[in-house]
C-alpha cells in the first residue's frame, strides 16, 4: 500500500468517526443497544402472537369441521324408522326356524 492511499482510507476513517461517535460513550451504546435489543425481543413476540392466533383459528375451523360432519351423520342415520337392534330382529323375524 502506498502513502496516497494510507492517507486517503485515513481521511475516510477520520469523516466517519462522528457518525459513530454516540456509540463510544458509554450512556448512549446501552441505550441504543438495550433499544435494539427491545425492539427485537417485541417482534419475536409479535410474531408468535400472529402464529398462536393462526393456529387458534385453524384449529376452531377444523372443531368446526367436525361437528358439521357428526351433526350431518347424525341426521342421515336418524332418518329410518328403526333402530340397528330392530332391523336385526326383523330381519330374524324372516327366517325360517327348522
Amino acid at each position: 500500500m502506498n502513502k496516497t492511499d494510507n492517507d486517503t482510507w485515513q481521511k475516510l476513517l477520520a469523516l466517519s468517526a462522528p457518525t459513530f461517535a454516540g456509540e463510544t460513550t458509554p450512556p448512549y451504546g446501552f441505550v441504543t443497544s438495550t433499544l435494539a435489543g427491545l425492539r427485537a425481543q417485541q417482534s419475536q413476540v409479535e410474531a408468535c402472537e400472529r402464529i398462536g392466533w393462526r393456529a387458534l383459528l385453524a384449529s376452531l375451523a377444523a372443531l368446526a369441521v367436525a361437528a358439521t360432519l357428526t351433526v350431518t351423520l347424525d341426521t342421515r342415520d336418524s332418518a329410518s324408522d328403526f333402530e340397528p337392534g330392530v332391523r336385526s330382529l326383523v330381519q330374524m323375524q324372516n327366517i325360517s326356524v327348522s
